[in-house]
């Protein structure tokens, strides 16, 4: 079976043109680092948000996912402040923030094997590289939705993993879990 998701080392430098093209997002994970939710805060609603709305928005403030456009300053930002810590992930997309920002948040709450509901920490990147491996084709295909390429920092090697489609799109298949809007 072919590969559905190729993985490899990337450079920041990678990152930094898509930043210049305006095509590069960063999910930022507000768990136990105040600065992203005060770095979403500074760039203005238009370009950075929690991806939780209503009560949930004012309640999980703290430790929300803030989708960010990471335009060149905010790559110097985490690059500076946050990359050796497991801060969040990068989207490359042709998409505006809007509907960014709507993808993803179709993915926060998953349906348990119980029945109930589960956060799903997909932003963390120590989640993202396990989870991408066990999807099949319509699982990817829904996640990814606008996203060409995912990416990650490696803390131990200051590096970046970049996670790019591979697949053939259309491909049927019964999804294994099914994901919610929060």
């Amino acid at each position: 079976m072919p590969e559905l998701v190729t993985i490899a080392a990337g450079r920041v430098l990678d990152l930094r043109r898509e930043a210049a093209a305006g095509r590069l997002y960063a999910v930022l994970d507000g768990c136990d680092e105040p600065r992203v939710r005060a770095k979403a805060a500074e760039l203005g609603a238009d370009r950075g948000a929690s991806l939780y709305r209503g009560a949930a928005e004012d309640d999980l403030a703290a430790i929300a996912p803030y989708l960010v456009l990471a335009l060149p300053p905010v790559i110097e930002w985490l690059t500076s402040t946050l990359w050796t810590a497991p801060w969040g992930i990068f989207a490359i997309a042709d998409a505006d923030f809007d509907t960014m920002r709507t993808h993803f948040r179709r993915f926060l709450l998953v349906d348990a094997p119980d029945g109930g509901k589960w956060y799903f920490r997909f932003y963390d990147p120590r989640v993202l590289a396990r989870f991408l491996p066990t999807c099949d084709a319509a699982q990817l295909s829904e996640f990814f939705g606008p996203v060409a390429s995912f990416a990650w920092t490696d803390p131990d090697t200051y590096g970046i993993t970049i996670a790019r489609r591979a697949w053939f799109e259309g491909v049927p298949a019964r999804p294994r879990v099914t994901l919610r809007r929060a």
